[in-house]
């Protein structure tokens, strides 16, 4: 019994480090996840679910299926299945020569062949054109499909599908008798038209369940999308992929992802049919949006150098029509180089502004009137030139200056619009020196090299980068050994729910979205054959399906052509966007409530707690939004609450709190006019001074230098054990600044230690002093190391009540108030700069200039110092290991 329990239990153990290692596997690169503060991944629950399957060119109805045949003596359009007439075993000669179209498994979709047969005299197989209104459609006599020959019977009996065409008003009653395996019946009428087709009684087989209607899929054919640049969706949610190597429109039904249109072709304004030419971006006006109410599509017809505007209109049966509206040509500008309007992609505002990403046009983005007009360039991205090579242009002829590679803006390569008419660009760095800003921007949040823009009408920058990190992809900046191989690579920016917006990184097949205010709210998505993950990621879009906003990714991978991958928000990222809404309407109470929720889901949502916390701000309870706002290392809203209360507590002490301020101003005069009179009787006592004179000589040097420090050279005013405590008592300021910042200036609570601070005070003080000492003493200086070392420590006096002052006040002021502290703590390092330079004027007798030389030789031997100190240690660090390691191979070869 014990035998088979500890069986059972090992078999179990087993399992679950088979669970453990292979199912996190399968879910790890989907796994949905922001960023902490420090850069690690926090991860989240899934934002988006992905379809089950990807759709490919055979499920939208180009590719696959049975075969339809005409019957010549019955004049009726069938489709056999079975009986060896499966696409797979039809002669190969045949079938590779003459196999046009194939049905889909639904039964959508016909094929077009020229095979004949000898199976069965009577039938050929005729083509059948690519438009349907022309099918070879005659009326079905009475015994179409039924015959007392047995094998005409028997091929009759293996028909599984038939086409009636709209001329068609009577089926015979015995029409298909010998039609035992026949399972659906196709009408060319309209949705309500086919009950007028009469089915005359006794025919058993044709009843109304069983009757369907004719796919609008038939009419495009059987060649699969192998290449494709852009995928977008119109305001009901269709989708439209710009296929580049068939040069066509291939749109999709908003439910199944079938096509209902292809736009191959058109006739332009002068009678002649056109086709495209590489084609590209696309873009669909909202009639909801527009000022002008359009519904059209603008496609980048790329090496045909144009925009070519085509208007949507729905039929009353529910059909579109893709009307061919006007070109838009090169705009004759002398701004325009001739390798400037190379259209790549392309946006529309609400007003009909048309703004055009070109492949090789480094001014910008440009910007045509809705009638085609050229209007000016916007958002030009800077460049960087490296040091050496503004060096070498220095000794560069004139000649060699025109001949040599200008510095280009780089291009960008996608665009979209909002709602609101701003512009969304996104751009890839080429360059070493541009990828080297770009990782400086991930932590610094500088708008000029981050991967993403968002503009207004005028070009100028404006988005809001809120978020821990620049909102331009994947967070590598804490990442050990990183380098600029790392950076996303960004392609497509898409507009969602309650102004959220998407980028794609097709470096991972990675999807980033963010908030108006640069927060990342999710990402997911890795390179891999996994359902919900991608391969070759070109192009993202949201698509409005019955209020829901789906995610739509085209990838250029899959065994028949490119594939669609549509992804579905989760009850997780619906609560996000119900929370945005409400948050953005001031519906405090709904908005707490729905970040709650969130926080029962993702309790790493940073976001979440901001959200909160502004809510509560904003309904007046502030101590319990600095609470939830601190969770999420928020200063800002943090601010203004602290604000709030502090308000209150001055109102409630101010009188109390102004007698405190003038008795603490009087004490502080009173004690400075002691310390002068206490300093001046001094001076005047023979012999050694006390411990307590020779500190409280401090306060005699910091207002009078010149003299002081003659005193505390010759008159001996001073000494090593009160330079020390000095010293000591500027180490401790500090350890306290380290240790007593206020939140709102040290949100992640970041502390020191005293040794800490003893190296930082301590190690530059011991350097100044041997440095100075050592290069003085080659000039002619006339201080000692002692000299030096006590008029260094006396000249640090004024510091450390500027730094505890300043402290203090990072517990009492806003982050808007900073700037207070900032120059508190600016005024001590200046105060104590200058009394260091004039104590070594005095202390060496040197004059002005003289002493400006060797300070700045003081500063060179420091680093010389410290280098010469920094290449010794690690030497001593590579000879100890050596010769541990020497010692553990001797020991091992003995053992």
């Amino acid at each position: 019994m014990k035998r088979k329990i500890t069986k059972v239990l090992l078999l179990a153990m087993v399992c679950l480090m088979l669970f453990g290692n292979i199912a996190p596997a399968a879910f790890e690169s989907y796994d949905t996840y922001t960023y902490s503060i420090d850069g690690n991944p926090l991860p989240s629950p899934h934002a988006y679910t992905p379809d089950v399957e990807t759709h490919d060119s055979f499920s939208m109805g180009l590719m696959a299926g049975d075969f339809w045949k005409y019957d010549e003596k019955s004049g009726a359009v069938g489709i056999w299945t079975g009986n060896g007439m499966e696409p797979e075993v039809i002669d190969a000669e045949f079938s590779s020569e003459y196999l046009e179209y194939k049905k889909t498994d639904d039964g959508e979709g016909y094929i077009v062949t020229g095979f004949k047969s000898d199976v069965v005299e009577t039938v050929v197989y005729l083509e059948i054109p690519a438009v349907h209104d022309g099918l070879p459609v005659v009326e079905i006599a009475a015994e179409a499909f039924y015959s007392d020959d047995e094998a005409t019977a028997a091929l009759y009996s293996s028909m599984t599908h038939v086409i009636i065409g709209e001329n068609v008003k009577t089926i015979g009653e015995k029409a298909f008798a010998s039609a035992t395996s026949l399972k659906n019946v196709y009408t060319e009428n309209d949705a309500e038209d086919w009950k007028k087709v009469e089915v005359k009684a006794g025919n058993a087989v044709v009843t109304s369940s069983t009757i369907y209607y004719y796919s609008e899929t038939a009419k495009f054919g059987k060649t699969a999308i192998l290449e494709a640049s852009d995928i977008t969706a119109d305001y009901e949610g269709n989708l439209y992929i710009s296929d580049t190597k068939e040069n066509r429109i291939v749109i999709l039904n908003k439910y199944d992802y079938k096509v209902i249109g292809i736009i191959k072709t058109y006739v332009d304004d002068y009678g002649k049919t056109q086709s495209f030419n590489g084609l590209n971006g696309l873009y669909i006006t909202d009639p909801n949006v527009m000022v002008d109410g359009s519904n059209e599509i603008f496609a980048c017809d790329t090496y045909n150098r144009r925009i070519v505007v085509f208007k949507i209109t729905k039929e009353e049966d529910g059909t579109y029509k893709y009307d061919y509206s006007r070109t838009i040509e090169e705009p004759d500008s002398a701004l325009l180089s001739e390798t400037d309007f190379i259209p790549h992609a392309v946006a529309v505002d609400l007003y009909g502004r048309i703004y055009i990403v070109s492949k090789s046009c480094s001014s910008g983005i440009i910007v045509l009137s809705g009638e085609g007009n050229f209007t000016g360039f916007i958002g030009s991205q800077k460049i960087t030139v490296s040091a050496l090579e503004q060096i070498w242009d220095k000794f560069k002829s004139a000649e060699e200056k025109q001949n040599s590679k200008r510095n280009l803006s780089i291009p960008y390569n996608n665009i979209t619009v909002d709602e609101d008419g701003f512009v969304y660009a996104t751009i890839n760095f080429p360059d070493k020196e541009e990828l080297s800003q770009q990782m400086s921007a991930i932590k610094s949040k500088n708008a000029t090299y981050s991967p993403v823009k968002k503009l207004n009408s005028r070009g100028v920058e404006i988005m809001k980068r809120n978020g821990f990190f620049d909102p331009g992809g994947e967070v590598i900046s804490s990442a050990k050994g990183a380098t600029t191989a790392d950076l996303s690579v960004i392609t497509d920016i898409a507009m969602g729910n309650q102004g959220t917006w998407t980028i794609l990184d097709s470096k991972r097949s990675r999807l980033y979205t963010y908030d108006q205010n640069g927060n990342l709210l999710f990402a997911f998505g890795d390179n891999g054959a996994q359902v919900g993950n991608g391969v070759k990621c070109v192009a993202i879009t949201y698509q409005i399906v019955d209020d829901q906003y789906n995610l739509v990714l085209l990838d250029l991978s899959g065994t028949n052509g490119v594939t669609v991958t549509v992804y579905h928000p989760t009850e997780y990222c619906d609560l996000i966007m119900e929370a945005l809404y409400n948050q953005a309407n001031h519906n405090y109470s709904d908005t707490i409530e729905n970040w709650e929720a969130i926080l029962t889901q993702n309790t790493n949502f940073d976001l979440a707690y901001i959200g909160i916390g502004k809510a509560l701000y904003n309904q007046g309870d502030y101590e319990g939004a600095m609470e939830m706002l601190s969770t999420a290392y928020e200063t800002e809203y943090y601010s203004k609450a602290f604000a709030e209360i502090r308000r209150d507590v001055i109102a409630k002490w101010m009188i109390p709190m102004l007698v405190a301020a003038i008795a603490l101003i009087v004490l502080l005069v009173k004690f400075l006019g002691w310390a002068g009179k206490k300093n001046k009787a001094t001076s005047l006592k023979v012999g050694r001074k006390t411990y307590g004179e020779e500190l409280l000589y401090v306060f005699h040097i910091i207002f009078h230098p010149f003299d002081g420090f003659w005193d505390l050279k010759h008159e001996k005013r001073g000494s090593v054990r009160a330079a020390a405590t000095i010293l000591g008592i500027t180490i401790i300021a500090f350890f306290y600044q380290g240790i007593g910042r206020g939140y709102m200036f040290n949100p992640r609570g970041n502390t020191s230690t005293l040794f800490d601070q003893i190296l930082a005070v301590g190690v530059p003080v011991i350097l100044w002093v041997v440095s100075n000492w050592c290069l003085t003493t080659l000039f002619d200086g006339e201080g000692s190391m002692k000299d030096v070392f006590v008029a260094t420590c006396y000249s640090l006096a004024p510091l450390p009540l500027f730094v505890i002052v300043s402290t203090v006040l990072t517990n009492i002021l806003t982050t808007s108030e900073g700037s207070i502290v900032s120059l508190l703590v600016t005024i001590g390092y200046v105060w104590v700069g200058l009394l260091l330079f004039f104590g070594m004027v005095v202390t060496h007798d040197y004059s002005t200039g003289k002493n400006v030389i060797t300070t700045l030789g003081t500063i060179v031997a420091m680093c010389v110092i410290m280098f010469i100190a920094i290449l010794f240690s690690s030497l001593l660090v590579k000879m100890g290991t050596f010769i541990v390691s020497l010692f553990t191979e001797i020991g091992g070869r003995i053992s």
